[in-house]
């Protein structure tokens, strides 16, 4: 079993330049940022003097307040994730050098708006549930400013929890140090004292607004009584899916949607598809969900997902190159509404009157809807809870369903049998023939390709494509 690692900061005070003012001066340090036994995210080159050290150089207050002044939105807001989803190659290699400017981009979330006069590394912080995931870019590109450069490059996963008391510690630190030195009545000392003096209804408040996009002081005041409602309503794992996916307006909209989902789920008939397949694939699983659920495992969701569609595919016979039937494991249902807010893409439940249902909020043609029922399935297997939703964030939970839908739809080995012996040159046709093939979008077949088919180290075995049949299920699936 291996753990995730640690977000480690280490410093050592050290005296200020003459002209450093105050709060500044007071918490010269030099600062070391690393995750486990990666090279650390502050190594920096200073070409004037030719070395390369894993330390930065420079006062901690402008970090430490920023922190501070974003500390809910740092351990809460997972809608920064979506930015990084849109990128190819985010979860392998990063978010690409095509990531933008830090200034185009959440300043909550990315450690370089610190600012205040010093270079910080580009580090980008995006929480998803239980983990969180830190991304960090290499200076890249001329740059005009003389001085030192940052040069790593790193995608790790952290635990929430710990991130929450490595950061917690670092900024105790720099506010006992603007004691030590006499330096009162900053605007960090007084955030950190409001903070540190938190209740526990307050702080529930707080990381709702926070997974609304919002900042709880400044921007919730509007959606307050909404956002009491919701948490009130919603158990904590659907809350956490539906605060980081509906628009703040649509707050008291979304959950009289839910409720009408929820009247839908329970008004079918007796018919019961795919109750007693779920039922068994959750059995045979089992082990795969006890790994995701583990406290400090490092097992990617994407991975996990993977493993699941290819369990769930040889239990129903279903080879790599075959199509994949989403629609005989369970009911499926539209509630459309009459407003857009792509945020919220559906409601489940496992034991509904029809038994596992599935309720969208908008009409879908046949393979978005496919996608969606897939990553329904996911959810029928793997959730604790018996009611779920799909959301457009990238909480751990829905990279989870997500790489299953993928893997199930469009199995990697299959894709690349099917293409004969992979390589770097896809035509647009190949991708349209194997998306028509197995009933999938073009852009699952397209990720695929990018993230697992094309990868270099992708374990190819040639076989012969099997003929293709329909897909009779065991047991107690029904078709």
């Amino acid at each position: 079993m291996t753990k995730l690692p640690d977000l480690s900061l280490s410093w050592k005070w050290q005296e200020p330049p003459t002209t450093a003012p105050g709060e500044l001066a007071a918490t010269w340090a030099d600062l070391e940022m690393s995750i486990g036994s990666l090279p650390p995210l502050t190594t920096v080159e200073d070409p004037a003097a030719g070395t390369v050290r894993p330390y930065t150089t420079g006062s901690l207050y402008p970090l430490a307040e920023w922190i501070a002044f974003n500390w809910w939105s740092l351990l809460d807001d997972a809608r920064p994730g979506t930015q990084i989803s849109q990128l190819r190659f985010a979860y392998r290699n990063g978010v690409g050098d095509a990531r933008g400017s830090w200034w185009v981009r959440s300043r909550r979330h990315v450690l370089r708006a610190a600012c205040d006069g010093f270079r910080w590394p580009d580090v980008l912080f995006v929480p998803e549930g239980s983990q969180t995931r830190v991304v960090w870019m290499p200076d890249g590109g001329p740059d005009p400013r003389r001085g030192t450069r940052f040069l790593a490059r790193g995608n790790a996963v952290v635990g929430a929890a710990s991130l929450a008391e490595s950061l917690r510690g670092f900024v105790d630190a720099v506010v006992g140090r603007l004691t030590e030195r006499d330096v009162s009545g900053t605007p960090l000392q007084e955030e950190w004292a409001a903070l540190r003096a938190t209740g526990e209804a307050e702080a529930e408040f707080c990381r709702s607004a926070a997974r609304l996009g919002l900042d709880p002081y400044t921007e919730s005041a509007p959606y307050a009584e909404a956002i009491v409602r919701a948490a009130g309503e919603l158990p904590d794992v659907m809350g956490l899916d539906f605060f980081n996916s509906v628009a703040p307006e649509r707050i008291n909209d979304q959950l009289q949607w839910i409720e009408r989902a929820r009247e839908v789920a329970g008004t079918a008939p007796s018919r019961r598809p795919g109750d007693a397949a779920v039922a068994e694939l959750r059995d045979a699983c089992a082990d795969v969900r006890q790994a995701f659920y583990a406290p400090d495992r490092l097992e990617n969701p994407w991975q996990l997902g993977y493993e699941l569609a290819h369990r769930v595919r040889a239990w129903a016979g279903v080879a790599d190159t075959e199509r994949f039937e989403t629609d005989t494991l369970l009911t499926y249902y539209t509630e459309q509404t009459p407003y857009i807010d792509r945020g919220l893409v559906a409601y489940g439940s496992r034991n509904a009157g029809p038994g596992p249902v599935l309720v969208s909020s908008r009409r879908y043609t046949e393979r978005p809807r496919r996608f969606l029922q897939a990553r329904a399935l996911c959810h029928f297997i793997f959730d604790n809870d018996e009611d779920f939703l799909i959301v457009a964030s990238h909480t751990r939970r829905q990279h989870l369903a997500r790489g299953f839908a993928l893997e199930i739809l469009a199995p990697a080995q299959g894709i690349a049998t099917l293409l004969g012996q992979p390589s770097g040159l896809v035509t647009a046709e190949d991708v349209e023939q194997i998306a028509e093939d197995y009933g999938a979008g073009t852009i699952v077949v397209e990720h695929q390709l990018d993230n697992r088919v094309l990868a270099q180290d992708f374990p190819f075995e040639p076989v012969t494509p099997s003929v293709r049949r329909p897909t009779v299920y065991p047991r107690g699936a029904a078709g």
